[in-house]
């Protein structure tokens, strides 16, 4: 039995039960009565009004005037009750949706919206009404007698001055200019010498080509096997995007991301095919994105792709738990930071910057791990002193100022950010939190147009580009090294 519980049976319980009923009474929630309340508030709110208006000397407006807003208090609101007749606020007219209609008239949104009521229609695309095209079509015929007029050798001499892509480009613009140039740009595309001017031609024509993918190697369009299905795998080879004859002859572009991952350069290329022409023409970034753990290394890695301006650029976080600096030695760093057998970075870095100002920075940045917290007892038994910093220390690692700030590749567009954050490692049931050196990369891999005269891909690869051009360097340090990778990517959220 629950001597705590009261019994609703006993004498004490029936006398406040019975006191209650009696204290509590439902008049109060009676329409009368609600009535009576709403009346005295009313004339309360009539006599403040009155006081307000003496003092600040107010002349109240006319009972005409005010006849549609008895109800309204002096802030403009209408009061309700349960038994109100009342559907709006106010009465008046609200005006707001004829300001919004007044601001919309005449601006681009409304000729946006007339056009897609079709009530505006463009001759150029209106194909159903013929009178249209009709004054289009004799400017456009008077314009194939004019280029007509030309004689064949002065059109020669034109594309003479073009360079080949832009030859061949001039010589599919119309059926005039193809029987005036006739076959003769086309033949010189398949010149070994403008092999690349080949690959820029077939550039151009990549949009009417959605379900096949630039093969470079080739400089030949190869029919994709799984399209818009395709992933970025760790065995690329075994998993082709195409088949191409010539695999055991040629070598696949490619680029170095960690220790044992690359990426091949016909990703680059979906990925800006599918963001620049649509979906059918290439892959979306998240088939790119990747975490994974190195099975050689104790480094997790993680990527992720943004395009930015017909440009794909990249994002690759890399992280590893680092041991406290007073029990590190030049050993431990360098078994921490270099593959033993290559002698390369775990983490992803340029080819400029492997083993020179960023291994130098990684090092510092290592040296600021502080030790676990010492107690008191713990450090008399070392010595007969104490110290308050040892025992309560600060985890938050901020770096100094040589390894604190972002960095910035001179010679390709790749920058950098080395910091030493608190992590969660749920594999160790002592010590949850550790302390774990990152490295973030971001770098401008190009649009993806090719992987020999990109300016972007060939600085990152530590090469220049295979076709050099006068505006090549000005493209790279005026274009490329001005963009601020870090602020474009964590701007849009990369």
């Amino acid at each position: 039995m629950d001597y705590s519980t009261p019994d609703p049976n006993s004498w004490p319980a029936r006398l406040v039960t019975g006191i209650g009923r009696r204290l509590r009474s439902n008049k109060a929630f009676r329409e009368e009565t609600i009535r009576s309340n709403e009346a005295r508030a009313a004339e309360r709110r009539q006599k403040a009004a009155e006081r307000h208006a003496e003092k600040y000397r107010w002349t109240r407006q006319s009972v005409d005037s005010r006849s549609n807003q008895d109800d309204v208090n002096e802030l403009g609101e209408r009061d309700y009750s349960v038994f109100s007749q009342a559907t709006t606020l106010v009465s008046n007219k609200d005006n707001t949706d004829m300001l919004h209609r007044l601001a919309h008239y005449g601006s681009f949104d409304s000729l946006v919206d007339q056009a897609l009521e079709k009530k505006i229609k463009d001759p150029l695309f209106d194909s159903q009404d013929p009178k249209a095209l009709e004054p289009i079509n004799a400017l456009s015929e008077l314009h194939m007698r004019q280029v007509a007029a030309l004689p064949e050798a002065v059109w020669e001499n034109i594309a003479s001055f073009l360079e080949p892509a832009d030859a061949a480009c001039l010589s599919l613009a119309s059926k005039v200019l193809q029987q005036k140039l006739g076959f003769t740009p086309l033949k010189e595309l398949d010149q070994e010498e403008n092999r690349h001017q080949k690959i820029a031609f077939l550039h151009r024509i990549d949009k009417q080509f959605p379900d096949h993918l630039l093969c470079f190697p080739c400089a030949k369009f190869h029919l994709r096997s799984t399209p818009r299905r395709e992933s970025l795998k760790a065995d690329y080879v075994a998993n082709p995007l195409f088949t191409c004859p010539n695999t055991r002859g040629t070598y696949l572009p490619r680029m170095r991301l960690v220790h044992g991952r690359e990426l091949p350069y016909s990703f680059v290329q979906l990925a800006v095919r599918g963001h620049k022409h649509s979906s059918a023409h290439g892959i979306e970034l998240t088939a790119l994105e990747r975490k994974w753990k190195c099975k050689s290394s104790p480094w997790t890695h993680r990527t992720r792709y943004l395009v930015n301006n017909s440009r794909l650029l990249m994002r690759v976080v890399s992280q590893a738990y680092a041991q406290p600096s007073a029990e590190t030695t030049e050993t431990s760093l360098r078994h921490l930071l270099y593959d033993r057998e290559e002698y390369t970075p775990f983490f992803s870095v340029c080819a400029h910057w492997r083993d020179g100002e960023l291994m130098r920075l990684c090092k510092c940045a290592l040296s600021h791990v502080p030790s676990p917290p010492q107690s008191y007892s713990q450090q008399l038994k070392k010595a007969p002193k104490i110290n308050r910093a040892l025992a309560n220390p600060t985890f938050i690692v901020r770096g100094c100022d040589d390894c604190q700030p972002a960095r910035r590749c001179p010679e390709c567009p790749t920058e950098y950010l080395i910091e030493v954050q608190m992590v969660e490692d749920k594999s160790d049931p002592v010590r949850q939190f550790k302390h774990a050196i990152v490295v973030t990369r971001w770098s401008d891999l190009g649009d993806g147009s090719s992987p020999y005269t990109s300016p972007e891909w060939t600085a990152i690869q530590g090469s220049s580009p295979e076709v050099e051009t006068k505006a090549w360097a000005d493209e790279l340090w005026a274009g490329s090294l001005s963009r601020e990778l870090v602020g474009v990517c964590r701007g849009r959220g990369c």
